[in-house]
């Protein structure tokens, strides 16, 4: 597994920024289905979040168990203190993401969360000491304006806990992103699996498994160990092998896929507010990308 190097910068060859590349548009694509499976399940937020967390627990112990046979047990032991903060920041998110998706429009979640790598970005610079050029500070100020826009919608909508709840995601991201940096060689596997099953427990105490007939349950295992688990560890993995600039097709490609689904299954239209916020988030997620990539050393971090 490529990885980043502490406290330097990391430059992958070509052909591992191609296959995160392809890793990142395939988990993209996958995780993206979250605000479908939201509603065409139907439950309640925190039902959603513990079934789904618990679901996919299964899948990625599955999956670790397979590259660690006797020694999984020690795997989700060593996981540090690094690794214990990300487990409950990235629960918590996941806990947020849910929710924010019962109360507000798919777009408008997944189109407030492609500002995400732009407030890292931020974070990394407040935290970290680390570089914030003048093209990624336009973009995260682009990036806020957009949300504010659509906010408008949501405040006279009713819908305006979901798109803060969104921001609490977009504020998870960028904990998670600096803690990863920190910890550039943390063993993902063990740490997803964790999170996952914590996200469950979160969800828990408020969860009601009544609402779900056999259909339900169906859908809700196909959320977790595939949307959550799968989608989860293509992210990850994609993170690991793409330059960090890069970190902005996550949020570009999610905002993409997800009103597609819905539109596709559902026929969910997004607002005119929603349109115009998100136009001014993607444009500007898009334009920064664009820039990154044809700098003349375009893979360094």
């Amino acid at each position: 597994m490529s990885g980043f190097s502490h406290g330097s910068s990391m430059t992958p060859s070509h052909a591992t920024a191609r296959i995160g590349l392809l890793m990142m548009i395939a988990g993209s694509a996958v995780d993206s289905t979250s605000g479908l499976f939201t509603r065409i399940i139907g439950a309640d937020g925190f039902t959603l979040t513990a079934g789904r967390g618990f679901f996919a627990f299964l899948m990625v112990l599955a999956i670790l168990f397979w590259r660690d046979g006797l020694r999984t047990f020690s795997s989700l032991m060593s996981v540090g203190l690094t690794g214990l903060i990300l487990i409950g920041c990235n629960a918590m998110g996941m806990m947020f993401n849910i929710v924010s998706l019962s109360y507000t429009g798919v777009a408008n979640f997944f189109m407030i969360f492609a500002t995400a790598p732009f407030a890292a970005a931020v974070a990394a610079r407040l935290v970290l000491g680390e570089r914030l050029d003048v093209a990624t500070l336009l973009a995260a100020i682009a990036g806020f304006i957009g949300i504010a826009v659509m906010m408008l919608t949501g405040a006279k909508g009713g819908a305006l806990i979901g798109d803060l709840l969104a921001v609490a995601c977009v504020l998870s991201f960028s904990l998670i992103v600096l803690l990863v940096r920190r910890a550039p060689k943390l063993d993902i596997l063990p740490v997803s699996c964790l999170t996952v099953l914590t996200s469950g427990f979160i969800g828990l105490p408020f969860a009601d498994f009544s609402v779900l007939d056999g259909r339900g349950w169906s859908l809700m295992a196909l959320f977790g160990m595939v949307q959550l688990a799968i989608g989860n560890l293509l992210i990850f993995y994609a993170m690991q092998r793409i330059p960090a600039a890069q970190s902005g097709l996550l949020g570009i490609l999610n905002a993409a896929f997800a009103p597609l689904w819905v539109f596709a299954f559902l026929g969910e239209v997004p607002t005119a507010n929603v349109l115009l916020g998100g136009a001014i988030i993607l444009g500007s997620s898009l334009l920064h990308v664009i820039w990154t990539m044809t700098r003349p050393h375009p893979i360094a971090a």
